[in-house]
């Protein structure tokens, strides 16, 4: 039924986030969904998934009737099927009760066998043929109430409910007395039978939909080395305008195993003015370095320039006319290795980060390769976070360092000598490779088939918030189980 999709939808739309996540005492990841957002998923799926739920079939009726002038008529209606249904008027309101979906005013259309057999003293009659019913006022109501359980989102309640004011019956064929005795012995056994279906049909796909929830992965591999922990915090937080949902983590280790929090952390962040926000706190961004630092990922060889020429002393004659003086026109490579976890700080004003960097200069002499110079370098970033496609990007520029040379084969270099190196490397080379990979981005937790549309990213103390409309970007394809 209609109704069951939109109710799956809007509970996933709030609950799934594939690509952030673990914390020591509380989420430091959120997912808000405006009444803007529930409203666009409502309509979104009521317009897509009629057709792959429907015909939605209804058990037979059967009953024996007193017609009069006639006697006892055995009737039976069969192959009972709704294969239309029409809402004028849908509505999700969230609030401390759950999640609440309403249709009201809508119409359905019923297909039917009939059939009837009359027994005489001397005789038998019998008939069938088909009828039609058009479901008049229907209105529907369900809610879900959703709780945090060992990480994982479950539904604690459920109920739904299906009234219907009328239907109206045209019977095909039979005569008048059989048209009457349709309407008189079936009316009300086809109100209370499309109410039960309907209602009982929602109620088994909600708990089709909390088995789903609660088998969601705690945990999402990144790459070999990193994963990120996927367990919920706490408790939806529902108000009267919107769905916010925690999640519990930060960056870890690949094969660690998650760790369940039940505490979701105050949010510090505003409620959205468009139909979704994800707010990530800069803790995530920490973790993330950390656990990269851990892994020994942070190291970078370097033989080539941007322009993918190799790397060569007599480039850097001018800089470093010592290192030419003794290797004259000799292949080069660059080690880079970061010494310490870079830290990042988001403040409403933007992205600020440290890096410590240790750059070991060699060249190529003979196919051999000898080290000439060590440098250290402390360096202070500026980020920018951007969107690519459906994925958060970003990149880093160059507000200021400090470095000194930590070994040497070139005799004492003079300070803007050593100065002059650090900052093409770290201009020319170092930070146009980070930024290659931080162009690049990661995904962002919306769900297949729908891209985000007038973007907003907003700097606010200790964390970054994308605030985005979503549009549909290619029909979905509903399963009808």
């Amino acid at each position: 039924m209609v109704l069951t999709k939109v109710i799956t939808f809007l509970v996933l739309f709030v609950s799934i986030s594939p690509s952030l996540a673990q914390s020591k005492d509380g989420g430091h990841v959120s997912l808000q969904v405006s009444q803007t957002g529930l409203d666009f998923a409502k309509d979104f799926l009521i317009q897509k998934v009629i057709s792959t739920s429907l015909p939605l079939q209804l058990p037979e009726i059967e009953k024996k009737v007193k017609i009069p002038l006639i006697g006892k008529v055995r009737m039976g209606l069969s192959n009972i099927k709704i294969y239309a249904v029409d809402v004028q008027s849908s509505k999700v309101e969230t609030g401390e009760g759950g999640l609440v979906l309403s249709v009201s005013g809508a119409t359905a259309n019923v297909s039917m066998d009939w059939s009837y057999a009359y027994k005489a003293s001397f005789f038998h009659i019998s008939d069938h043929g088909a009828a039609s019913v058009k479901v008049k006022g229907m209105d529907l109501k369900s809610t879900v109430t959703l709780v945090g359980d060992k990480g994982s989102l479950k539904i604690a309640s459920r109920d739904s409910d299906c009234k219907v004011k009328s239907i109206g019956i045209h019977v095909n064929g039979g005569a008048s007395w059989l048209y009457q005795g349709v309407v008189d012995a079936f009316e009300k056994k086809i109100i209370s039978t499309v109410e039960e279906t309907v209602s009982n049909k929602i109620l088994e796909k909600m708990k089709k939909l909390d088995a789903k929830l609660q088998s969601l992965p705690k945990e999402g591999k990144i790459d070999d080395n990193v994963a990120v922990n996927l367990t919920f915090t706490g408790n939806p937080v529902l108000d009267n305008s919107s769905v916010e949902v925690g999640i519990n983590g930060l960056f870890m280790a690949n094969g660690d195993g998650v760790k369940v929090s039940g505490f979701q952390s105050s949010s510090s962040f505003p409620k959205v003015k468009r139909m979704m926000g994800i707010a990530i706190k800069e803790e995530v961004f920490n973790s993330a370095t950390l656990v990269y630092f851990i892994a020994k990922k942070m190291h970078l060889d370097i033989e080539q320039t941007k322009n993918g020429s190799a790397l060569s002393t007599s480039d850097w004659k001018l800089i470093l006319p010592e290192l030419y003086k003794q290797y004259p026109d000799v292949k080069m490579m660059l080690n880079m290795s970061v010494t310490s976890p870079p830290a990042v700080n988001i403040t409403e004003n933007g992205i600020d980060g440290t890096i410590n960097l240790e750059i070991s200069i060699h060249v190529k002499n003979s196919g051999v390769v000898l080290p000439v110079a060590r440098l250290s370098t402390a360096m202070s970033v500026a980020g920018t976070a951007e969107i690519a496609e459906n994925n958060l990007a970003g990149s880093l520029k160059l507000k200021g360092f400090n470095a000194t040379m930590t070994w040497s084969k070139l005799g004492d270099l003079q300070a803007n000598y050593i100065q002059d190196v650090a900052s093409t490397i770290l201009e020319s080379l170092f930070l146009p490779y980070v930024n290659t990979r931080l162009k690049r981005g990661f995904p962002l937790p919306f769900t297949h088939g729908f891209k985000i549309k007038n973007t907003e990213i907003v700097y606010v103390e200790n964390g970054v918030m994308v605030c985005s409309d979503v549009a549909s970007g290619k029909i979905i394809t509903v399963s009808q189980d």
